[in-house]
């Protein structure tokens, strides 16, 4: 299950440090008290910290302290506000053993687009009696999950490998008058791309700023020690408004900090271009000797990369991708050489036709299956001639190397040893090959290959006449059965993707 409330705990011996950066926040308009425990509203910072050494005078615990963040889903900012926060707040405690009545203080952040609220309070329940801190992280993961259910949060999917769309609240439109308001808006509307976009560049840092109705400006500028810096304003897209200074927002996302984030992202960047290397050289062009350019916008789509043409005499001369995750452009010469389209093109036809030398291994997974779900009470362990001649009949051509049995669908002519599938268990000792041979070798093999499968399917056009034989040749009709069963595989095995996560699911 994806977490929707998220419990951060860490502990300290002295409150001191955690009360005055919360304090501190408070000041800069960045947080609010929204409840109190032990002091009345307008107790002083030195009044708060008094009162939880006092409670806690008695111990000598280095970790008699605790400072908890709990953090919201953004889907939810509509409908949090703060007698929600501290209704949650208190039942998380409560749920912790907290008893009524503790000392405590909650802060409400606002300096992130996404709900948080920081909590203080001692784990001193009375003189030395300390709250039950043993598995604390499992407690409170079980805690989080029970408060998810009881007031309905939102889950919200894992944002890795996700088109994000950014929320209504998150995107700036129009002059802001306040210039707090604009600050915390300009503030969560930044925060909300770095944390979701991966900029590697100023040029694209814009762009994607673009999303939430903001652009950035940078000038130079001369600082104290006579040195050039450079300086970064951000102001709302497209009107006339004074824009703020890069210092002015929470995060202070100045050049010094984004040139820190353009690095970091360049990892990811080259992870990105790699998994869409990989997946057009290994998945698309390994599985089509020949492919229509629709076929290949299709495919592309489905790790969310738009595929643009440019016609020349209108023929398409070049080719450039567009990722719907970044919200970017990008020219496939500069992922590798090898895909521009240049080096592509006579990957392209009228017509798809698939490349099956890629696929034995493929096949015979899913005949396997097929032979259990038909045979239950065979096995090819014990009925090896039984199995052998099934896949025969499916258009798998045994082949024996090194006292090994491997297979070759025959419509892949002249198989190099790694297009094989990988050997299969079987005792080779207990197979007539003969009968195997006469299977394969005989003329109307591929004739008896499509009616076994048209039986498979339970057509009811089981036999082929010779009108059909006509209007679409046997080996047409056999390479739409082989299509069949990739396919079906295919979406067998993204199901179990999507069930498992793997770790590098592009």
């Amino acid at each position: 299950m994806i977490n929707v409330l998220i419990a951060n705990i860490s502990h300290t011996e002295t409150v001191k440090p955690l009360i005055e950066y919360n304090e501190k926040k408070v000041k800069k308009g960045e947080a609010e008290r929204i409840f109190y425990n032990g002091f009345d509203s307008e107790a002083s910072k030195e009044s708060v910290i008094s009162h939880f050494v006092v409670h806690t005078r008695e111990s000598k615990r280095k970790d008699k302290n605790m400072h908890i963040s709990l953090n919201f889903p953004v889907d939810d900012l509509k409908k949090i506000d703060n007698d929600l926060l501290t209704k949650i707040s208190k039942d998380y405690l409560k749920e912790l053993g907290f008893p009524e009545g503790h000392p405590l203080i909650i802060y409400r952040h606002f300096d992130s687009f996404q709900p948080h609220i920081h909590i203080v309070t001692p784990k001193i329940i009375s003189k030395k009696t300390i709250i039950n801190d043993s598995n604390l992280f499992l407690r409170s993961q079980k805690i989080t999950r029970e408060l998810e259910q009881k007031y309905e949060l939102k889950e919200v999917s894992s944002l890795k490998n996700k088109i994000v769309s950014v929320p209504d609240n998150i995107f700036v439109d129009g002059v802001i008058e306040d210039t707090l308001d604009k600050r915390k808006r300009y503030s969560y509307a930044v925060d909300y791309i770095l944390k979701h976009f991966h900029p590697t560049t100023m040029d694209e840092y814009n762009v994607q700023l673009n999303k939430v109705g903001l652009e950035v400006i940078s000038n130079n500028y001369v600082d104290k020690n006579n040195e050039i810096k450079i300086g970064l304003k951000y102001k709302t897209k497209g009107i006339s408004d004074l824009p703020l200074n890069s210092s002015a927002l929470y995060s202070n996302p100045g050049q010094k900090k984004l040139d820190k984030v353009f690095l970091r992202n360049l990892k990811f960047r080259k992870k990105r271009e790699g998994e869409i290397k990989d997946y057009i050289e290994n998945r698309i062009f390994s599985k089509y000797n020949t492919l229509t350019h629709d076929i290949f916008i299709e495919e592309m789509n489905k790790i969310d990369i738009e595929v643009s043409f440019t016609l020349k005499n209108g023929i398409p001369a070049a080719y450039r991708f567009y990722d719907k995750r970044e919200g970017l452009f990008i020219k496939p010469s500069d992922i590798a050489r090898s895909l521009s389209y240049g080096n592509v093109k006579d990957k392209f036809s009228e017509k798809t036709v698939r490349d099956y030398k890629y696929h034995n291994a493929t096949l015979v997974f899913v005949l396997e299956k097929k032979y259990k779900e038909l045979y239950p009470e065979k096995t090819k362990e014990n009925n090896p001639q039984h199995y052998i001649m099934f896949m025969a009949l499916n258009g798998m051509i045994p082949d024996v190397k090194g006292g090994k049995l491997r297979f070759n669908h025959y419509l892949n002519k002249n198989p190099k040893d790694i297009e094989y599938s990988e050997p299969v268990k079987i005792q080779l000792n207990k197979i007539d090959f003969s009968e195997v041979s006469n299977l394969v070798h005989a003329k109307d093999y591929k004739s008896k290959v499509w009616k076994f499968q048209q039986y498979l399917r339970n057509d009811a056009k089981s036999t082929i006449n010779k009108e059909d034989s006509k209007t679409e040749s046997l080996t047409e009709k056999l390479n739409k059965a082989v299509d069949q069963l990739l396919t079906l595989f295919e979406k067998n095995q993204e199901v179990k993707t999507a069930v498992k996560g793997p770790k590098n699911k592009i």
